[in-house]
């Protein structure tokens, strides 16, 4: 099943002409990043701006943001996820180029290399970009508890309880 949208770009020639192009996507429509939600609420706000490197290579700056539902690991509850990342991914025509571009990068700077044959899927960035800035295991800071909630506040102390029980063993000796 793919997007009901498709942004299908020559990368180079985007990059070349600085080009940008930016949108809404529902997640319902990313169908890998639906999956790995709790529900297919949610939107993504996306951006990719095109651009040429200092050694005139181009460059995709990639900016995705919004909020997805995602399952607490600790209660299983909901939890809604505020995505906000960017990144820089570098294109590349050839396996060979992607290796020699990979082994140009300094260590600490976050770039993604791909290779294109001339075409790219502007949506499976956004989604892929989605997807690898989730985290690996959901957690609420503090989980709401609401089932239990009702049943603290009627539960008796269990020191109350044998309180009255050793009043009723009491009553029972003195007869």
């Amino acid at each position: 099943c793919r997007a009901m949208y498709s942004y299908l770009i020559d990368p180079f020639g985007f990059c070349k002409n600085s080009e940008s192009i930016g949108g809404h996507t529902p997640v319902s429509e990313l169908e890998r990043l639906a999956s790995v939600c709790a529900d297919r609420s949610g939107e993504l706000i996306w951006k990719v701006s095109g651009s040429l490197d200092n050694h005139q290579r181009p460059c995709l700056l990639l900016k995705v943001a919004g909020s997805v539902n995602l399952v607490c690991q600790r209660c299983l509850d909901s939890l809604v996820y505020e995505l906000d990342s960017t990144t820089t991914v570098m294109v590349a025509k050839t396996e060979e180029e992607a290796d020699e571009i990979e082994e140009s990068l300094e260590d600490e700077e976050a770039v993604e290399v791909i290779v294109s044959d001339g075409k790219v899927e502007v949506m499976d960035l956004v989604e892929d970009e989605a997807l690898l800035a989730l985290p690996l295991s959901a957690r609420h800071g503090i989980c709401p508890d609401s089932s239990m909630d009702g049943w603290k506040e009627k539960r008796e102390s269990p020191f109350a309880a044998l309180k009255e029980l050793a009043k009723k063993v009491d009553g029972q000796k003195n007869e």
